[in-house]
C-alpha cells in the first residue's frame, strides 16, 4: 500500500508512524540553517490598457511566492504572464502563503480570492502536505471541495499539481524515496480531483519537469527553493494551460 494511503482503514500503525517520521525528518533538513528569505508578491496588471481585463487569482504556498529569488519578476507566474501581456490585459493577484498546506487554502486564501472575483484560478499546494502527513483522502477532500467552491462561483481552475520532491538536492537517502513516494500520490490526487470537475485543468507537471529538476542547477544557494531557472521549467508547464484558460474567459469578458 502507498504510502501516502498511511491514514487509510487497515494500514497498520506503524505505517503510521512511518509518516511522521517522515515529516519530522523533512522538517529538520527544510528548517536547519538556511539563508533568510522572503516570500516574493506577484501582483500587478499587465498588458494594453484597450484590451479586456481578465482577473487570475493564484493560491499555494512558496511555490507561487518564490522564496530565494531576486525579483518577482523571476518567479514562473509572471513569467507567463509577461508571456500573454502582448494580447492581454491580466490584473494578476496571489493570497498565497509559504508553508501552506490545502486546509490553509481552502479555510483562508479561497474566501479572499473569491473577494477578488476571479475568471480564472490556480492553485499550486500539496507539496507541505506531502512531506508533514496530511493523509491523502483528507487532501484530496479538501482539494475537491477548492475546485468545487471556484465552480460555483464561474471561476476556471489551473491545478499545477506536484512534481518529484525526491529531486530536492538537501534531501538524502532514504527520505527521498518516501517523498518520491509520497509526492507522487499526491500528483495523482491534484489529476483525480481535475477530472471530476468540467471547469478544472491539471497541468502535467512531473511528465513535464521531473527530468530538468534532477539537476541541482536549477535550485537556489539553499539546494531546497528552485531559482529563477527552476521557475521557468515550471513556466513552460503551466503556460498552455493558463494561456487557454485566460484565453476563454477573454471571449467572456468581451
Amino acid at each position: 500500500m502507498r504510502l501516502g494511503l498511511a491514514g487509510a482503514a487497515g494500514v497498520p500503525f506503524a505505517a503510521m508512524a512511518a509518516v511522521g517520521t517522515v515529516a519530522a525528518q523533512f522538517w529538520y533538513v527544510a528548517h536547519r540553517p538556511l539563508p533568510s528569505f522572503r516570500d516574493l508578491d506577484p501582483d500587478g496588471v499587465f498588458g494594453p490598457d484597450a484590451a479586456p481585463e481578465v482577473r487570475l487569482a493564484l493560491l499555494g504556498d512558496s511555490t507561487v511566492t518564490g522564496p530565494g529569488l531576486d525579483s518577482p519578476d523571476d518567479l514562473w507566474s509572471r513569467q507567463v504572464v509577461g508571456r500573454l501581456a502582448a494580447d492581454l490585459r491580466i490584473r494578476l493577484v496571489s493570497v498565497a502563503a509559504g508553508g501552506s498546506r490545502v486546509r490553509d487554502v481552502l479555510v483562508a486564501q479561497v474566501p479572499a480570492a473569491q473577494q477578488l472575483r476571479p475568471d480564472v484560478a490556480v492553485v499550486s499546494v500539496g507539496a507541505n502536505d506531502a512531506t508533514h502527513g496530511t493523509r491523502l483522502r483528507r487532501f484530496e477532500a479538501d482539494l475537491d471541495s477548492v475546485v468545487e467552491a471556484f465552480g460555483e462561483a464561474g471561476t476556471d481552475v489551473v491545478l499545477t499539481g506536484i512534481g518529484d520532491l525526491g529531486n530536492i538536492p538537501r534531501l538524502a537517502h532514504p527520505l527521498k524515496a518516501l517523498a518520491s513516494r509520497r509526492s507522487a500520490a499526491f500528483d495523482r490526487a491534484h489529476a483525480r480531483v481535475a477530472d471530476r470537475h468540467d471547469h478544472a485543468v491539471k497541468v502535467p507537471i512531473a511528465e513535464l519537469t521531473d527530468a530538468r529538476f534532477r539537476s541541482a542547477e536549477v535550485f537556489c544557494p539553499d539546494l531546497f527553493h528552485p531559482n529563477r531557472l527552476g521557475h521557468a521549467v515550471w513556466a513552460d508547464a503551466a503556460y498552455p494551460f493558463i494561456a487557454d484558460a485566460l484565453a476563454s474567459a477573454a471571449e467572456r469578458v468581451g
